[in-house]
């Protein structure tokens, strides 16, 4: 092997890197995510999966307070914990950030922010930990074959790879030398876990996976920081290796450091404008053009055909919706909701409209297609039949939000702002993007999660 290990490569480099070494779109982007994950975050945590899991790790705990804050309450508990509470909370409704390691704001932001409470970071700090995080988490999927290998082994990613990025995270904020960060890399490697069978049934474990990688990478941290030391060679090694265990078939380990400090991977990183799995974002985009396009609503649809691969009908096929998730992660109900109202918010699916008729006969009439040959990131047409025999034809190679096609700045800031104002008010929200919109200034992160609690 060779002398010095992939985690430690990542390791040297995000342990020295300083706020200076940052380009201005990736200081950009932190700030953009860190608004959009806070957002979302203190909004999820109304939501049921964060109820029962608030409740589950305060009794296991037996303690209700900490140094690091539960978003959208008044609550704290101990930072593994609260990372595992607000990394579930972020992803409750499906509409944090993707890319990276799949859904890495979910998992690197919680860890970032409890421990940035914990040593009272400056904003800075926290910056570079933001960049750290989702650099690494990124370049581990990207080792493991990229996003659409990886899963379709049946790992969710963003359990599995994000939990290095936690850990780069909690690492970074917490000043660990080279070493110790090499360690937490390998602690946090060792407990890597998350699969995709909550698609059957709709389980609630999907929203948990990020909130218990994210634990694991601040407990790692904390481990390593302690003395417990991890192993160096967790990606790489050939037998037990993370790679050769969980992407045997796929991994390309040198993609894990290319481009090291030069490229930062937190650029790959994209935000949401529905509330739904990313692979149904393209289609739901082309049925709101085109209904706006040719002035068309919900009655006048004879028929929704999507045209995709086997994969998609494999996780979209999905009729039988009773849970949120179902309903995320279904094409016949997003199509049939857009159609119905014209929109694709998180009113649209939370809760899923299934007793509205207009949405169950639109259901009715979607059907999904295996007669496309996609590539990893291809995504399939759309093709809508009226019912006076038009036939309209819509393909959206890039969905809007992606790193290729961002959300417009006045668009991502009126989801946050929609998504956040109920829990926390109007003029806290104001004073959150003021905040974060001028981080590098704050000199203890605490007076951003101050401004996470209820109004």
């Amino acid at each position: 092997m060779n002398a010095q290990s992939l985690t430690e490569q990542l390791a040297r480099y995000w342990s020295g890197a300083r706020y200076e070494d940052l380009p201005g779109p990736v200081v950009a982007m932190a700030k953009s995510v860190l608004l959009d994950t806070l957002s979302v975050g203190v909004r999820g945590a109304e939501s049921e999966v964060v109820v029962a899991t608030r409740k589950g790790i305060t009794s296991a705990l037996e303690c209700n307070s900490g140094s690091a804050s539960l978003w959208g309450t008044r609550s704290s508990l101990p930072p593994s914990a609260a990372a595992l509470v607000n990394g579930t909370a972020t992803h409750a409704y499906e509409f944090d950030d993707f890319g990276g390691c799949g859904h890495s704001g979910a998992v690197v932001i919680p860890a970032v922010c409890a421990m940035a409470e914990r040593v009272h970071a400056d904003g800075r700090s926290v910056l570079v930990a933001l960049a750290a995080g989702y650099d690494v988490a990124a370049r581990v999927t990207l080792g493991a074959g990229g996003y659409r290998a990886h899963n379709d082994l049946g790992w969710h990613s963003t359990g599995t790879c994000g939990t290095f990025g936690a850990a780069a995270g909690a690492a970074r904020i917490m000043g660990l030398d080279p070493d110790r960060f090499t360690a937490a890399l390998g602690i946090a490697g060792s407990f890597a876990g998350g699969v995709w069978a909550f698609l059957v049934d709709g389980a609630m474990t999907k929203r948990f996976h990020p909130g218990r990688a994210s634990e694991n990478g601040v407990s790692s941290a904390l481990l390593a920081e302690a003395g417990l030391v991890g192993p160096r060679y967790i990606l790489e090694a050939e037998w037990g290796g993370f790679y050769s265990t969980y992407a045997g078939t796929t991994a390309t380990p040198e993609a894990t450091v290319e481009a090291l400090g030069r490229e930062f991977r937190i650029l790959l990183s994209g935000q949401k404008p529905y509330p739904c799995c990313r692979g149904l974002h393209s289609s739901v985009e082309a049925l709101l053009d085109l209904m706006q396009q040719h002035q068309f609503g919900g009655d006048d649809i004879e028929r929704m055909i999507v045209h995709g691969a086997d994969r998609t009908v494999r996780q979209f096929a999905k009729r039988d919706v009773v849970t949120l998730l179902d309903a995320q992660f279904s094409m016949p109900y997003s199509l049939a909701v857009a159609a119905a109202t014209g929109r694709a918010g998180l009113d649209e699916f939370h809760p899923p409209r299934m007793d509205d008729a207009r949405v169950r006969a639109l259901m009715d009439r979607v059907e999904i297609v295996p007669d496309r040959k996609l590539g990893p990131y291809d995504e399939p047409d759309l093709e809508v039949r009226g019912r006076r025999g038009e036939v309209w034809l819509r393909h959206v190679p890039v969905a809007r939000g992606a790193p290729t096609r961002r959300l417009e700045g006045e668009h991502l800031l009126r989801k946050d702002e929609a998504v956040a104002v109920p829990v926390i008010g109007q003029r806290q929200f104001d004073a959150l993007h003021e905040a974060v919109m001028t981080l590098e200034t704050c000199s203890d992160f605490r007076q951003i999660t101050a401004l996470l609690r209820p109004a």
